[in-house]
């Protein structure tokens, strides 16, 4: 802890004019709120009233924006899973494992620069990167309509995973800059079921194009590339005029309501946003135990996604046409949509209950992976409902876990490489989740569902291993604070007031007192944070 006996100025009692005499290279490594938040002490009172109608105007501006990116996401994922009904293996000559190599691509474009895309959103303006993403996107999409081959298709499904691999962290650092923890939880939730709506359109928009003349060009599944291309673009419109960096960005709040948008969110002690890259927040993300748990849950949960690009193939193969196998996907969003919808009204009556909320949705999937092994399979209603029940499962728990990682990591280059390494998890499961859906197996896919139903459980075991993590640092701090009180000593530590040690025009070391959440600390080295479980 600094000596607090030498000279000290008060952000939090002073005006923003106080920040002149601060070192500028300290203010860049602090909250890009601290302008903001100066001279407004942290007892200033926020009415319930005042809360709720920020609340209200954030979703208004912010939440249809995410909605439509991650039900344009959605489409354009299931875009390969409807064109393999719609001619694209036949017109580009694919193999059961070419088909399979070409989702893998994607994820391994999506993999590999993840990283890049990390470090990209700490060093550019969050909205302006996640917008040119959004335009790369569309172009790599559209130009899926002009190849004829198993090399190009290869090729654009990785830069398509390269652009869109910003979608989901940008998702998440958005929304952790304007919500509190247990909304969080909620956005997240109500941005990820847009998945469910994405699967209807996709559903929808398939049975439109399968009625394009299939011996004229462009074919069937090269008008389904560039109707969704088209949209996106649409969609990266929207987002250059509307999508803001941060709150103190906002063009919709006024001055006083980024103040008051702001102060909201200092119990999450975890910061607005810090444009300078720390290697310390980095290695302590990557050591962290919490984090290699939330890594490794995201590859295990993204095993059982290999249903999500076979689906078609798997419906089909239930002696279903084409036609109706383009409709008989719709469900499953409308699965997804509601069991997300019940997840996040759950976790609005008990916020402190991701862990149980994580398993609980697990309990659908294990199910319809057991109905999918063991019942016969000439039981083809049979088959499908487990198909719509597996969405029940997997959408409200990964939405879950987007919001826990991001609710318990602070520092912004910590959060940032937190949230990477999640995706990172993800990015290899989804890779490996196709390369056990092999032409062996069908049309059963026994060993695909075998592997499906263990990593469910697996699962449940990490969510356990997490919360057990967690708990138990929270006993610690609160014991370190109760002694801390018994005995007398300072307890700067536990303060929601922390310290920027700077120089001032004299060379006399000053120590400015600010928010801690302000200061870009860990979470490991703010002990006034608590992990919500």
């Amino acid at each position: 802890m600094a000596d607090h006996s030498l000279d000290e100025k008060s952000i939090t009692g002073s005006s923003v004019e106080d920040l002149s005499h601060v070192d500028q290279s300290k203010l860049r490594e602090v909250d890009v709120a601290i302008g903001i938040a100066a001279g407004h002490t942290n007892d200033e009172e926020i009415s319930p009233e005042e809360a709720k109608r920020i609340r209200r105007k954030l979703d208004w501006h912010i939440l249809p924006l995410l909605f439509l990116l991650y039900t344009l996401q959605n489409i354009d994922k299931s875009t390969l899973a409807s064109a393999s009904i719609l001619g694209i293996i036949k017109d580009n000559k694919l193999t059961t494992d070419d088909f399979n190599n070409l989702n893998s691509a994607f994820y391994i474009g999506y993999l590999i620069f993840e990283w890049p895309q990390q470090w990209a959103l700490q060093k550019f303006p969050v909205g302006k990167w996640l917008s040119f993403n959004i335009f790369l996107w569309c172009l790599f999409l559209g130009l899926h309509a002009v190849c004829h081959n198993f090399g190009g298709l290869f090729a654009l499904r990785f830069l398509l995973g390269a652009s869109e691999g910003c979608v989901t962290a940008s998702t998440m650092l958005i929304i952790s800059m304007f919500y509190n923890r247990t909304e969080i939880g909620q956005r997240i939730g109500w941005t990820f079921q847009c998945s469910g709506v994405g699967q209807i359109v996709s559903g929808f928009l398939s049975f439109g194009v399968f009625h394009a003349n299939p011996k004229k060009h462009p074919n069937q599944w090269q008008w389904l590339m560039i109707a969704t291309a088209l949209m996106t673009f649409v969609l990266f419109i929207l987002f250059v005029l509307f999508i803001p960096d941060n709150p103190t960005s906002a063009r919709f709040l006024t001055p006083e309501e980024k103040l008051t948008t702001i102060k909201r969110i200092q119990a999450n002690q975890n910061g607005i946003e810090t444009k300078t890259f720390k290697m310390k927040q980095f290695i302590e993300a990557i050591t962290d135990t919490k984090c290699i748990l939330f890594f490794l849950f995201g590859a295990i949960a993204d095993l059982q996604n290999g249903i999500g690009v076979q689906y078609s193939l798997v419906i089909k193969s239930l002696g279903f046409t084409t036609l109706q196998t383009t409709l008989l996907n719709i469900p499953s969003g409308f699965a997804q949509i509601f069991c997300v919808t019940l997840c996040c009204y759950l976790l609005g009556k008990f916020p402190n209950s991701r862990s149980w909320l994580n398993i609980l949705f697990w309990i659908p999937g294990i199910v319809a992976a057991i109905v999918q092994i063991w019942l016969p399979f000439h039981n083809k209603v049979g088959h499908l409902i487990a198909i719509y029940v597996t969405n029940l499962g997997g959408a409200p728990s990964v939405a879950m876990m987007l919001a826990w990682v991001t609710s318990t990591c602070a520092g912004h280059t910590k959060k940032l490489t937190a949230n990477g390494m999640f995706l990172i998890g993800y990015a290899l499961g989804q890779i490996l989740c196709t390369q056990f859906w092999k032409a062996q197996y069908k049309p059963r896919n026994i060993v695909p569902w075998i592997i499906t139903l263990v990593t469910y459980f697996v699962d449940i075991a990490i969510v356990m291993a997490i919360r057990y993590v967690l708990i138990t640092e929270n006993k610690r701090r609160d014991a370190l604070q109760a002694e801390a009180e018994a005995s007398g000593k300072s307890l700067d530590e536990f303060s929601d007031l922390g310290y920027l040690d700077t120089v001032d025009e004299s060379g006399k070391t000053v120590h400015v007192k600010v928010e801690r959440a302000l200061l870009d600390l860990t979470d490991k080295e703010n002990l006034a944070f608590r992990y919500v479980l």
